[in-house]
């Protein structure tokens, strides 16, 4: 098929381009609430959270790959350890506090449940710090080739 030039003037283009930016992220908030409800729900069925994990780990590696291959990190925060720690120890709270709920929605044990936040917590901020550390060093480097390109 041929491809065509676009028939949208640039006020139009910018407006499809905030359409189709908020229409990514609520598909991708979306399925972050789809696999923590089925999760809650369903406990121990993986199966039935794959076909979501796909979708929403291509859509996280599409935005990866492509914010670093152009040299973008965010337009507000920036690529630095003490973000990169903060936001780490935000997901790692979030993520150890919903595991500790669902194990003491499952067991009924309240230390277990403690326990269970803690080392999810302290396991997902140093996961997460350390791939976001790698990401930084990487869109950092590209920023400066892409620079000196030019």
């Amino acid at each position: 098929m041929k491809k065509t030039e676009s028939q949208l003037d640039e006020m139009q283009e910018q407006k499809l381009l905030k359409i189709e930016h908020t229409g990514f992220w609520l598909a991708f908030w979306g399925l972050v609430a789809a696999i923590l409800v089925q999760s809650a729900l369903y406990p121990g069925d993986s199966r039935a959270l794959a076909r979501e994990f796909v979708v929403l780990f291509l859509c996280s590696g599409y935005l990866l790959l492509g914010c670093i291959k152009n040299g973008i990190w965010d337009r507000k925060l920036k690529p630095n350890w003490q973000t990169n720690l903060k936001m780490s120890l935000l997901a790692g709270c979030l993520f150890g506090l919903f595991q500790a709920v669902r194990v003491y929605l499952q067991h009924r044990l309240l230390l277990g449940a403690g326990v269970v936040l803690v080392l999810t917590a302290l396991f997902t901020t140093t996961i997460c710090f350390a791939a976001v550390q790698i990401a930084a060093v990487l869109t950092k480097k590209r920023k400066q080739h892409l620079e000196n390109q030019e």
